[in-house]
């Protein structure tokens, strides 16, 4: 089980979302493509709340069988479950949690899911409460209980043998909001 983005990567990914596009991202194939950040306002959305997130879903004709997705409840993880990685790409070097077994954990998954359906995986929000670091500065500013949700496929032992492999995509996101 994993989260794709630590305390490290998930601001510096937005960073580079205002940067010139790289060799792993999509949409260098458009000739010219401007950053998807304007440089300018970086400071500005990475002083205010935003989340990563990813839209996962299965693009098969049948619901998926084989490797479906789960989720661990924040609530039943601790910092201390937690290691870092690095994932090297091309132009880029990432980082991502990998988590330790515990007992503690409470799992949930999605058994026969659709191409009809989506599941929103929140992998960073700024204002999570074990990471947010506007609570060093101003302790009395809002928090939520979940800065991310670890998650992985896994092996079903109810899934028959014949099941074909599972067929998903997932796209990121990032989502600014506005000051209240």
């Amino acid at each position: 089980m994993h989260n794709d983005y630590t305390l490290e990567s998930a601001p510096r990914r937005v960073a580079q979302l205002a940067q010139p596009l790289g060799a792993n991202d999509t949409l260098r194939a458009r000739v010219d493509a401007p950053p998807p950040l304007a440089p300018a306002q970086l400071p500005r959305l990475l002083a205010g709340r935003w989340q990563l997130v990813n839209v996962w879903r299965n693009v098969a004709a049948e619901p998926v069988a084989r490797f479906p997705l789960a989720m661990v409840d924040a609530a039943s993880t601790r910092l201390d479950d937690l290691a870092v990685f690095e994932i090297r790409y091309a132009d880029r070097v990432g980082e991502n949690y990998f988590a330790r077994h515990s007992p503690r954990h409470r799992w949930c998954y999605y058994p026969q899911l659709t191409r009809d359906e989506a599941v929103l995986i929140k992998c960073w929000d700024s204002y999570g409460r074990d990471f947010a670091p506007h609570q060093e500065v101003v302790p009395e500013l809002a928090t939520v209980p979940a800065t991310f949700a670890l998650h992985s496929g896994f092996e079903d032992p109810a899934t028959p043998s014949d099941a074909p492999d599972r067929e998903s995509i997932e796209v990121r996101v990032v989502a600014f909001f506005e000051d209240d």
